[in-house]
């Protein structure tokens, strides 16, 4: 059974299981946060990948913690690696999750470099051993190891309901995808009673199922360092949890797939980041950001940015998010416009994600695409026209028809961009030899080499 019961003399509230008269079981958090985000591109050149922007006011590791803060779950770990400073700055001490105060904590956890039993993070399996000692400060009962670079509303307090009556060791929370899919995940065979027998990290061909892994783990805290441990000492382990410390524990230990039927994407390419930005649009798509009830960092560097947005009168808006700070004096259809954002009289956004501070001349059209923070796009250019060609640098990021301007650029007047087009950060008009950027173009900073 569980409950949410008050912390002795304070009014905290902390996710509890009771296990026959009153005792009580306690959870932690682990948040896998380090990952490099490459599918992601130029977003995540300068970011970790849960720190990139999402849905016009948060980052994409807003949702896990949100759904921690709303389980109730007072102590949480941030395993971090990749260019974590954004990702930091954004966490703080936790307050915006209720993870600051007495009796809730919440600590970003990067490599203990230096040390003769640490280094960078061998894999996601190793980052939770590494940071065993931050687990022993609260002798927990159970584990609940988390990515943070999916978009899902989640109550972990029945994830952890079905673990513990089953008395599993480890519960990993799954979903069905379509089978040309499988490939991108872990995928399970089960039993009738949910108890999985076979995983596959990523089959390439013959996937034994399309129940695949979310990354969602609930671990009896014995069973987990007992198998990490078994794990550091192996010389031919990846140190990952998919590809070593599930299928080792499929052996002696109780495994069973959690089946979850809510929404649920990985953001981990330009195109499912797009797609999940624009579902969040469709009060039908089962994104619902209001009633997530998702928390983040709301605070503004530049006090314009939390003035309330203002529309022009000669502006028309339809289908968008348009955040706070924001003004539009142009045409704004299906989009998403973070705080800051300017649009000038006579443009033109459609289908596109267009982060903070980024300024849109006159008389600009801009057809889907992702304009990172603090783009300038010079009046009467134009974005995502000509054909439909790959992207010729990166076929596999970039052939849907999108085009992604890095942060900072500042891109020239009378720029006309085709599609699948990807600018680097920090561009300037020197960088471009012509006012024609071809679809399927990829156009560096001066000073980059590919």
């Amino acid at each position: 059974m569980f409950v949410l019961a008050s912390g002795k003399g304070s009014d905290n509230l902390r996710l509890e299981i009771l296990k026959g008269k009153g005792a009580a079981m306690t959870v932690v958090a682990m948040l896998l946060a380090g990952g490099q985000g490459s599918r992601l591109s130029i977003l995540a050149q300068h970011r970790a990948k849960p720190a990139v922007p999402f849905g016009g006011n948060y980052r994409i590791i807003d949702f896990t913690l949100s759904n921690v803060m709303h389980a109730g779950i007072p102590y949480i770990g941030i395993l971090t690696q990749y260019k974590p400073y954004s990702l930091m700055d954004h966490f703080g001490n936790g307050e915006w999750w209720g993870f600051a105060g007495r009796g809730r904590i919440g600590r970003i956890l990067p490599p203990a470099t230096g040390e003769e039993d640490s280094d960078w993070y061998a894999g996601t399996a190793d980052a939770v051993w590494q940071n065993r000692n931050f687990l022993a400060r609260f002798d927990p009962d159970l584990v609940l190891v988390l990515s943070g670079d999916h978009i899902y509303k989640m109550d972990y307090a029945d994830m952890i309901a079905f673990h513990q009556a089953r008395k599993a060791d480890l519960t990993i929370a799954m979903q069905r995808v379509p089978w040309e899919e499988t490939s991108r995940f872990g995928v399970a065979e089960v039993e009738e009673d949910g108890r999985v027998i076979r995983f596959q990290e990523k089959p390439k061909s013959n996937p034994v199922s399309n129940l695949a892994s979310l990354g969602i783990y609930v671990f009896d805290t014995d069973a987990l360092l007992h198998q990490l441990a078994e794990d550091a000492e192996s010389e031919t382990s990846k140190h990952d949890f998919g590809m070593n410390v599930i299928p080792a524990m499929l052996e002696h230990h109780k495994v069973y797939a959690y089946e979850f039927s809510g929404y649920w994407r990985d953001v981990g390419t330009i195109q499912s980041y797009w797609d999940a930005n624009m579902e969040s649009l469709d009060p039908q798509s089962g994104l619902d950001l209001l009633a997530w009830q998702v928390r983040t960092n709301y605070y503004e560097s530049r006090p314009s940015n939390e003035l309330p947005a203002r529309i022009g009168e000669h502006a028309k808006v339809s289908d968008s998010y348009v955040a706070r700070g924001c003004v539009v004096e142009g045409t704004v259809e299906h989009s998403i416009l973070f705080p800051g954002v300017r649009v000038e009289r006579d443009s033109v956004v459609r289908d596109s994600i267009v982060m903070n501070n980024a300024w849109i001349g006159p008389a600009c059209h801009i057809e889907k695409a992702i304009l990172d923070k603090n783009v300038h796009v010079g009046p009467q250019s134009k974005l995502g026209t000509f054909e439909n060609m790959p992207n010729n640098d990166f076929p596999h990021l970039l052939s849907s028809g999108l085009t992604v301007i890095g942060k900072n650029a500042h891109l020239p007047p009378g720029l006309e961009v085709g599609k699948n087009v990807l600018i680097f950060p920090e561009v300037r008009s020197e960088n471009f030899s012509s006012a024609i950027v071809a679809s399927g173009t990829t156009i560096y900073q001066k000073r980059h080499k590919k």
